[in-house]
């Protein structure tokens, strides 16, 4: 049942994700007219990475890997290509309507792409409900939840994390209801993107790394009451931050953001990512030979780049720009997590190998390459010419592409 989610996530992130990314750089690089239609485009770029590649690649691999975590079948598995239809026709009205609507005169078709706009709020949010539906009747079967010791201590990080992709969506939905010339108002698209990023993305991380990175890289044991301290600190940071950037109270914002920094820290410490490896019997673990250990090594590396820049950011050391922050996590810690571990789990689902080792040093360098060609000129804008930047932002799509692309190839 998650092939569907993978290949979508897969379609989705190639065509408006990473290369739509890269062709509204192209575009500015080549000097093209650029007004609404571009801010447009770009924000439905920027929805369609993290509800199209992130959230359907973790919507796949969580409904094969939670139900077995719980220990129950998942419920009515059926429904899962329900799910994924309503998601997918949700994303791609998404990425058709609103630039085009940005573009339409006034009058019929105007009013046309509106109600289609609208459509594909409402269709994203009806197919994340059925999803939280399915694995909400999943939870409540199976032995006592306190009972599975693998599923009881990071069970918060999943029902938050899947209540704010639910509540993300409600607040695109009116976000999308209300837009102005195919605009989304800046203040609800900034909502839905820190509520995408720290209630829903980064707490699912986390939890899959709890459970998985000490049995396949031989990590240290998670320290879970430090997980559950980095829980809370997260969502009060998100709240206060929340609170400080809509409401325009910069004190506030600082400390939100200050929050954030210390929970990510708390994350990678507890995870012990970095710590040495436990030893295995006549066998000594490599991390830095091993491309799909070293995928998740990177994506902690630039977690921790988010955590400095929050920090920076919230005792204003340095002005933090939306887009470095947005790319470090996304381009950064969450695509090389998911095709660091989508390489390592999607093959033992299928009961198949990977295609080829050495495309998975590839997958490394192109993945590591988008998130740096994306942050860089970003953070460092004086000291690039702004033709370059436009250049190298392109480039960080196409890089993209291709790292998405072998990740496919090497997964058939």
């Amino acid at each position: 049942m998650w092939r569907p989610f993978v290949w979508t996530a897969l379609g989705l992130a190639v065509a408006a994700g990473f290369g739509l990314g890269g062709a509204l750089f192209a575009a500015r690089a080549l000097q093209a007219p650029l007004g609404t239609w571009w801010l447009a485009a770009a924000q439905a770029h920027g929805h369609i990475q993290l509800f199209g590649w992130a959230g359907l690649m973790v919507l796949g691999v969580g409904f094969h890997f939670l139900p077995r975590l719980r220990g129950a079948p998942l419920a009515r598995p059926g429904h899962t290509r329900a799910v994924v239809g309503l998601l997918a026709a949700g994303l791609a009205l998404r990425a058709l309507a609103q630039p085009l609507l940005a573009l339409a005169a006034p009058g019929a078709v105007s009013q046309a792409l509106r109600l289609a706009l609208a459509l594909s709020g409402l269709l994203e949010l009806a197919g994340a409900s059925l999803a939280l539906g399915l694995l909400g009747q999943t939870l409540r079967h199976g032995p006592s939840v306190r009972e599975r010791a693998g599923f009881w201590p990071v069970l918060p990080f999943f029902a938050s994390a899947f209540a704010a992709l639910w509540l993300a969506l409600a607040l695109n939905l009116a976000g999308l209801a209300t837009a102005t010339g195919g605009l989304v108002s800046a203040s609800v698209d900034q909502a839905t993107m820190l509520l995408a990023f720290y209630a829903f993305l980064v707490p699912v991380s986390v939890a899959m790394s709890a459970r998985t990175f000490p049995l396949y890289f031989r990590t240290p044991l998670p320290r879970l009451g430090r997980l559950q301290v980095g829980l809370a600190l997260l969502l009060a940071g998100l709240a206060v931050r929340l609170w400080g950037d809509l409401g325009g109270a910069p004190l506030a914002a600082g400390l939100g953001r200050l929050g954030l920094a210390a929970a990510l820290g708390v994350f990678i410490l507890a995870l012990g990512i970095f710590a040495p490896r436990r030893a295995l019997p006549h066998r000594v673990v490599r991390p830095l030979a091993d491309p799909i250990h070293l995928h998740a090594l990177c994506a902690y590396l630039w977690l921790v780049g988010a955590a400095l820049l929050l920090a920076a950011a919230g005792l204003e050391v340095v002005a933090l720009p939306p887009d470095a922050e947005r790319h470090a996590l996304g381009a950064g810690f969450v695509t090389l997590l998911i095709l660091g571990m989508g390489l390592h789990l999607l093959p033992g689902f299928a009961g198949r190998p990977l295609r080829s080792r050495g495309l998975v040093w590839a997958t490394l360098a192109l993945g590591n390459a988008a998130a740096l060609l994306r942050v860089g000129p970003v953070l460092l804008p004086t000291l690039v010419p702004a033709t370059l930047a436009s250049a190298l932002l392109a480039s960080s799509g196409l890089a993209g592409v291709a790292a998405l692309v072998l990740f496919g190839l090497n997964l058939r």
